[in-house]
């Protein structure tokens, strides 16, 4: 039986220009994509080295300065982050991802009112669903689950990067340590977390839905140790945003497994620029814990191996359900989840 659902999420924010001029509506987001994830970090993290080979003291002293300055504001990403939401409430933000674009559906007769822990799959290439849900704030996330403060675990490898680091911090995300996972439930916080990470994201492929969920038990370890309901979502049209190439694969796996850091090598419509396809992200109903809701972030009794596989086992099946129930409609009828 279908669910009744509220979808959320700009439909056509673009000024009448852009539609009749799609070609300058491309070259508008190839520029933001480029500055955004190449040209500005490079540019940042170049700078001290720029200043000190001058032959200007004062800027071969500032070049020292700028990076320790930077490493300094370090740890913010252990602890609740740092959210700026007039950044991420900025217009410029949902119309950019209103391109693609991204809704966010939530099961209409649920109330979101606890914590949760919210698993999202997949990870893709870049997560822009991820993007999407801190970046367009307003009308995606604290339009469906308005008051309902977050945060989402982010891998380490994203806060060493300059600007990258800012804009994430701003965007609701923190580290994706344990610690920093009870320290946020324990501030009484929903957390979004990305079970798959970087295995998954080299395992992406165009057309393919494929998740690397078998051995990614953690999350439901600390729902049951915390009693904070899960709650599955399901990103349609996010690993068909880039194509992915195979060159040094072993390679890449090494590093992953070395240092926890995902090299993907893709390319999409134009350079960085995915290709124009909706993302469209489903909410299912939350799935309760033995123990309730309370201050969350607290230790619980121990659970055995058996709970955790048991209530892993029962996440994957409402997850595949949202699966199943919600492909059709996004365009995937002939879709097939795998799981490994």
């Amino acid at each position: 039986m279908t669910t009744a659902t509220t979808v959320f999420g700009h439909q056509d924010p673009w000024p009448a220009v852009l539609k009749s001029w799609p070609q300058v509506h491309n070259v508008i987001l190839f520029v933001a994509f480029h500055l955004i994830y190449l040209i500005i970090p490079a540019a940042i993290a170049l700078l001290p080295l720029r200043l000190v080979l001058t032959g200007n003291t004062y800027l071969r002293a500032l070049g020292c300065v700028l990076p320790i300055a930077w490493i300094s504001t370090f740890g913010a990403e252990r602890r609740l982050g740092r959210p700026w939401k007039s950044f991420a409430t900025l217009p410029l933000w949902s119309v950019f991802f209103s391109w693609f674009p991204v809704t966010l559906e939530k099961p209409t007769k649920t109330s979101f009112d606890k914590q949760y822990i919210f698993g999202v799959h997949p990870h893709g290439a870049l997560a822009f669903n991820r993007g999407a849900l801190g970046f367009a704030y307003d009308v995606l996330w604290n339009a469906a689950f308005p008051g309902l403060d977050f945060r989402v675990l982010t891998a380490a490898a994203a806060f060493k990067v300059p600007l990258i680091r800012e804009m994430w911090l701003w965007t609701f995300c923190c580290d994706a340590g344990k610690a920093t996972a009870r320290r946020v439930l324990g501030a009484g916080k929903s957390i979004i977390v990305y079970p798959g990470g970087e295995r998954e994201q080299l395992l992406t492929k165009r057309g393919e839905h494929i998740l690397y969920l078998t051995k990614r038990k953690g999350f439901v370890k600390l729902a049951l140790q915390t009693g904070v309901p899960l709650v599955p979502m399901y990103a349609f049209g996010e690993t068909d945003l880039y194509t992915h190439h195979g060159l040094f694969l072993g390679l890449r796996q090494w590093l992953v497994q070395a240092f926890g850091v995902a090299v993907p090598l893709i390319s999409g419509s134009c350079g960085l620029l995915p290709y124009k396809t909706p993302v469209a992200i489903v909410v299912g109903d939350p799935i309760p814990m033995p123990r309730p809701c309370g201050g969350g972030g607290g230790e619980g009794k121990e659970p055995t191996q058996a709970d955790i596989d048991d209530y892993h086992a029962a996440y994957v099946k409402a997850l595949t359900d949202l699966f199943e129930t919600n492909k059709e409609a996004k365009g995937y009828k002939d879709a097939a989840l795998v799981i490994v």
